[in-house]
């Protein structure tokens, strides 16, 4: 996420001051701020998600491979689909973001 905001960021090119404009938006702003702040919390939330399904379906996985071998395959693609939950995090974190404008001025 710290990649996706450090683009959203730019900072502003010759002639251009800081200091806030009249016609300073500032709604669209805060929906910037929050948009970025839910985009984060969905990918950590899901990834934390991710995380604790494959640790249940890895110990699970673990003991029935113990017990009957042939199980191994199977039980790999239900560890594949617990694990591909962050990356579906990940993509909607990045549809999150795209809504988001900042303030050419505000890397500064």
């Amino acid at each position: 996420m710290a990649i996706i905001l450090a683009n959203k960021i730019k900072k502003p090119g010759d002639g251009i001051t800081t200091e806030l404009p009249e016609d300073w938006d500032f709604n669209s702003f805060y929906y910037a701020g929050f948009g970025m702040f839910s985009a984060g919390l969905s990918v950590g939330l899901t990834n934390i998600a991710s995380g604790v399904s494959v640790g249940i379906a890895g110990s699970s996985c673990a003991i029935a491979d113990a017990q009957d071998a042939s199980l191994f395959v199977k039980i790999l693609i239900v560890e594949i689909f617990a694990s591909a939950l962050g990356i579906f995090g990940i993509i909607v974190g990045i549809i999150e973001s795209n809504a988001c404008n900042f303030p050419i001025g505000a890397a500064e």
